[in-house]
């Protein structure tokens, strides 16, 4: 597949995406008693900006050599993560970091600080 088949996967890709977070912030919106098209219209409306990244991590030879990443909490409305099965994402809660379970097919939802803003009731965790 060349560059510009790559480019088409991932054009396509982000559309079904797209899809997923409407229908996040639709759930949100109804789970904290609001319209359905609230916290959308709270985070930008038809003007929202999405942002993929696209990131591979192999398996790691040495998993016990490997740094990661410094703990944070993402910045965004929602972060949907894709994952594979190379384990290392990990969550802190309650004083404790835990491992994040692979689940074939799953997708992983941060809900990020622009959340936690908008209604208390969220609440972005460190990762």
């Amino acid at each position: 597949m060349g560059f510009t088949g790559i480019r088409e996967a991932n054009e396509e890709y982000a559309k079904y995406l797209h899809s997923v977070i409407e229908k996040l912030l639709r759930s949100m919106s109804l789970g904290l008693g609001l319209e359905r098209h609230e916290l959308k219209d709270a985070v930008g409306g038809e003007e929202l900006v999405y942002l993929m990244k696209i990131n591979y991590y192999p398996p790691c030879p040495r998993p016990d050599l490997a740094l990661g990443v410094v703990a944070h909490t993402d910045m965004s409305v929602i972060t949907i993560l894709v994952p594979n099965e190379v384990q290392g994402l990990q969550v802190f809660q309650d004083n404790n970091w835990f491992d994040v379970k692979y689940i074939p097919n799953a997708l992983i939802v941060h809900v990020g600080d622009q959340s936690q803003v908008l209604s208390s009731t969220f609440s972005s965790l460190h990762h």
